[in-house]
């Protein structure tokens, strides 16, 4: 699906700072950051799948790219 605006779940963070927020449709390697910066997490689906589409099998290629820059956010928020 398409991933939100960023702005708005900005919004909804300073809205509910102390409640679990977590992004639930659109979420990609290129969105990221962005929504992690406002976000406690992410569900993923259709982006793990062989060319984004839903009936496909999940990509490892996908997998390891996500989580690769996941990982790496991760990595720079704890230096």
């Amino acid at each position: 699906g398409l991933g939100p605006d960023p702005r708005y779940v900005e919004r909804v963070r300073k809205a509910v700072p102390d409640v679990p927020l977590l992004i639930g449709s659109g979420f990609t390697p290129e969105n990221a950051e962005i929504l992690l910066k406002f976000s406690d997490g992410a569900i993923v689906g259709t982006y793990l799948k062989r060319g984004g589409v839903t009936e496909e099998c999940v990509d490892l290629d996908r997998v390891r790219k996500l989580m690769s820059v996941v990982k790496e956010l991760r990595r720079l928020e704890t230096e």
